[in-house]
């Protein structure tokens, strides 16, 4: 086990320098645990068990990144985020023992960046951590403020598209409604949860349905075409919604204009 802290502890030096981060879960056993290895590989851990002290603790220091469970006793996890994106973008990996599509989305919707599940593998979080800081910078995250002449102000946030898969919605940048089927807006959870990462047909239709794909079945390509029409600028060259050959579909993120 000293090897592989060592080895974790020189990778570190190449990387994330110091890093400061806020670990927030209500379970003292898994801070414990997850700050005792994270400061074996040079980060400094600050710790919070609830909303009001994750806030309280935030708006005291400079943060590179938060580590944020969902479930967080009688509080949530969104509530928290949700909070610190009005005012900070600090990169945030969430954490929750819920594997739900549905959680991941809204969690990305709200501004995570990154999503695990518990029971969380130290090695991956400390890999997805490090990741995250060096796309992010690693620039102290917590000095970043939206505002009117921030990158990300007020203009650009209201021309995204926006989808609640709770309430099952889907707005265009300009507000409008887009009608969305059953079928259709459970596809567009799975594929949004996946943001990046190719999904098989056997996948989706496993996960959308309930059933397994035969090389017959073309109702999933269907639902795709119709999605399409919805979200792509050309549904004829789709970039929305990728088809990986021999593989299935890889959904690229939501267009940036109407």
């Amino acid at each position: 086990m000293a090897m592989t802290a060592e080895q974790d502890k020189s990778e570190n030096a190449s990387g994330a320098h110091a890093a400061s981060l806020l670990l927030v879960d209500d379970d003292p056993e898994i801070r414990e645990e997850m700050k005792s290895y994270l400061s074996a590989n040079g980060m400094a851990v600050a710790e919070a068990a609830d909303a009001e002290s994750a806030l309280k603790v935030f708006s005291e220091g400079k943060f590179d990144l938060i580590i944020l469970d969902l479930l967080l006793g009688s509080d949530n996890g969104f509530d928290v985020l949700r909070e610190i994106r009005k005012t900070h973008l600090t990169p945030c990996i969430m954490v929750t023992g819920q594997g739900e599509a549905t959680d991941k989305v809204v969690g990305l919707e709200l501004g995570a960046d990154d999503y695990v599940v518990k029971p969380v593998n130290l090695r991956e979080l400390l890999a997805r951590i490090r990741a995250l800081l060096r796309r992010s910078g690693n620039s102290g995250g917590s000095s970043t403020r939206r505002g009117s002449g921030s990158a990300d102000g007020p203009d650009e946030a209201n021309s995204r598209w926006k989808f609640d898969p709770h309430r099952r919605r889907l707005s265009t940048p300009d507000g409008a409604l887009v009608p969305l089927t059953t079928a259709e807006c459970d596809l567009l959870i799975e594929l949004v949860a996946h943001e990046g990462n190719p999904q098989t047909r056997e996948e989706l239709c496993r996960r959308v349905f309930n059933r397994q794909w035969q090389p017959y079945d073309r109702s999933l390509d269907s639902i795709v075409v119709k999605l399409r029409r919805k979200l792509e600028p050309n549904p004829d060259h789709p970039m929305v919604i990728k088809t990986i050959r021999g593989k299935g579909y890889l959904f690229t993120g939501f267009p940036s204009g109407d």
